[in-house]
């Protein structure tokens, strides 16, 4: 398969690097690697790394400024690929709001080759010429031992950092067991020496606006258990009145990142959980889902598949059109009791 990436890449004249809708710091650390990556090493091509949304403030990675903000149909309108390289991501779906069937029929009648790099439950992949999943903590450690380990391309300023950044993310600050977590150890070790930052990328991805810590306290009032989980939702309410004093919606899922990755399996002893929210930014009466657990015990991703969603088996999360948050809470406990 690097084989055939390589060729792939070589043989395009323009590659657009895309990556999901809202993107957490994994997928945008991914999305550099690879773009600023690809500039270096060919630079007779054409390389525009773009997503539709922002993710939170990563300004001081190198390259952050190259990403452009643009829906994925008009990208491709524009910039004309030859070929596509899609990362921590496995279809269209993911990658855009709304647009996912014009796109995909967009990429087939034009010719347009597609390569995953992706590390999540392949679930529904979308029709490709490479997909490459080695079931790592983190995409960005895919993307990086597919393109400096097996594709022996020079690495971009910056990358150290980078890597780190989105590894640190993903496992969740290295505590998310997989397969290849010893991998994942080797990889830290060799950022860490090349110059990447621990406590730099801790204190970047560990700042908090007043709007966000209210979003955790909306979560943390909103609190409830059964037996062997906790769970949470944002209230329609909160949601409406704080669109309607104009704040940063990012602020808010901010609140909901900080909350399920650090509370929601970790509450009385019970080890997993979920949160439910209204996501402004994916369209009328549509709500994220995050779910959490603790390595080796509930496999959310089985959960998040009977919800439409998926990810990873500690790692989940779905998108539910609903007319209210109650709607969204009685589909997911529904989907635990059939999972």
């Amino acid at each position: 398969m690097v084989d055939k990436l390589k060729k792939l890449i070589e043989d395009a004249q323009k590659i657009l690097v895309i990556t999901h809708t809202g993107p957490d710091p994994d997928a945008f650390c991914s999305l550099i690697l690879a773009g600023t990556t690809l500039e270096l090493n060919y630079p007779d091509k054409q390389v525009r790394m773009s997503t539709e949304e922002q993710t939170g403030d990563l300004k001081p990675l190198a390259g952050y400024e190259k990403v452009r903000l643009q829906k994925l149909d008009a990208a491709i309108n524009e910039h004309k690929p030859d070929l596509i390289i899609m990362v921590d991501a496995m279809n269209f779906g993911r990658c855009t709001r709304g647009e996912a069937m014009l796109v995909s029929q967009k990429v087939k009648e034009r010719g347009i080759k597609l390569a995953i790099i992706d590390h999540h439950e392949p679930v529904s992949v979308e029709d490709n010429d490479v997909y490459i999943n080695q079931n790592s903590p983190a995409a960005v450690q895919d993307v990086y031992e597919t393109l400096f380990t097996h594709l022996g391309l020079k690495k971009p300023a910056g990358y150290a950092q980078t890597t780190l950044l989105g590894l640190y993310s993903d496992s969740g600050g290295f505590v998310y067991e997989t397969e290849r977590y010893k991998q994942m150890f080797n990889l830290v070790v060799e950022l860490v020496a090349a110059g990447a930052k621990l406590e730099t990328i801790n204190s970047l991805l560990h700042q908090f606006s007043s709007d966000t810590m209210a979003a955790v306290a909306e979560l943390s009032k909103n609190l409830s258990h059964e037996q062997d989980y906790s769970f949470s939702f944002v209230s329609d309410e909160f949601t409406n009145d704080w669109q309607a004093q104009g704040k940063n919606f990012d602020q808010l899922k901010l609140g909901v990142a900080h909350f399920v990755n650090e509370y929601i399996r970790n509450i009385d002893g019970r080890q997993w959980g979920f949160v439910i929210y209204k996501d402004l930014a994916a369209g009328d009466n549509v709500y994220g889902v995050s779910l959490r657990a603790l390595g080796g015990t509930t496999n959310v991703a089985k959960i998040a598949e009977k919800l439409g969603g998926g990810g990873h088996i500690p790692s989940a999360g779905a998108k539910i059109k609903a007319p209210d948050v109650g709607a969204v809470l009685k589909q997911v406990q529904e989907a635990i009791d059939a999972a």
